[in-house]
């Protein structure tokens, strides 16, 4: 479909699947942002919408009433176009990479400033897979722990069997007050969206099975040729250890050549944080808001 030229805006809707898709694979993203089913499922909570300026797409976000520009998509100097948009508009750029957001250290118009609580872990798949050495000891003695405790079965998703998941994540919500908690709220019909949609969206995921019922779920997909991004890793909390299982399952069961998976931001959320952390990254994805001074 046909884009709007800037300043003409779009909202964001399933027809631009294909568009999207053919800009992630030119440019090779590395936040974790930049997939469309990220984009597409919560664009309700953002309220994106698209145009094109110059070579490049433009994600503008209103959020809350609040006018913020995702990094242009596309290939070429990138430069001019942010400062165009923000010259404009006044309105900053949010989630820049370090290496975008550094272009502009030495103009002392535009202030580069790190969104920590956005930024992004990367770790090495085959450290998760293999959890050597002391550092993963406390994961590999979780995973021990519900091994002998329970029996289950590993379950490949697909178009046919994705939305059996959706009474896991209902019945997660309630042990987690998702109504009541916005965050909660927005990413449950985000999950929603996704498992709705699985068999368009490109995505990899599984399931945890215990006495015919799931208790856990992992779903994925492509980020860039060599990382993955996992969009979901759901676990029943009264279930030791399962958690971990979960991802080590995922991760030697479906990452197939991948080298690097990307687990998104932890939000600020203080044991969101820990618990990445607690995996070792290999990488933290800086991302920074640039806006005039």
């Amino acid at each position: 479909m046909e884009q709007k030229k800037y300043p003409q805006f779009q909202a964001l809707d399933e027809r631009m699947k294909e568009f999207f898709d053919e800009a992630f694979l030119k440019t090779r993203p590395v936040i974790s942002e930049f997939t469309f089913t990220n984009l597409y499922c919560w664009r309700n909570f953002y309220k994106f919408s698209v145009c094109m300026l110059e070579n490049f797409i433009v994600l503008r976000s209103q959020k809350e009433g609040k006018m913020q520009f995702f990094p242009p998509i596309g290939i070429g100097e990138i430069r001019p176009v942010i400062q165009r948009i923000i010259s404009d508009t006044r309105m900053p750029f949010i989630r820049l990479p370090e290496e975008l957001a550094g272009i502009f250290s030495k103009n002392s118009s535009f202030k580069a400033e790190l969104d920590r609580d956005n930024s992004d872990y990367l770790y090495k798949i085959e450290d998760l897979k293999l959890l050597k050495g002391k550092k993963y000891d406390a994961k590999r003695n979780l995973i021990k722990k519900f091994n002998s405790a329970y029996k289950y079965e590993y379950m490949k998703l697909d178009a046919s069997n994705a939305s059996e998941c959706l009474d896991f994540e209902e019945r997660w919500c309630l042990v987690k007050d998702c109504d009541n908690v916005e965050g909660l709220s927005q990413e449950r019909q985000a999950i929603r969206e996704m498992l709705s949609n699985f068999g368009n969206f490109n995505l990899i995921g599984a399931a945890i099975k215990i006495k015919k019922s799931i208790c856990a779920v992992a779903i994925a997909q492509m980020l860039n040729p060599n990382t993955l991004v996992m969009h979901v890793l759901k676990a029943d909390p009264n279930m030791q250890g399962l958690y971990q299982v979960m991802l080590n399952d995922f991760l030697r069961n479906d990452s197939g050549n991948f080298e690097y998976i990307n687990f998104e931001q932890d939000l600020g959320v203080p044991g969101l944080r820990s618990a990445k952390l607690s995996y070792h990254p290999f990488k933290i994805i800086n991302k920074y808001t640039v806006s005039f001074v």
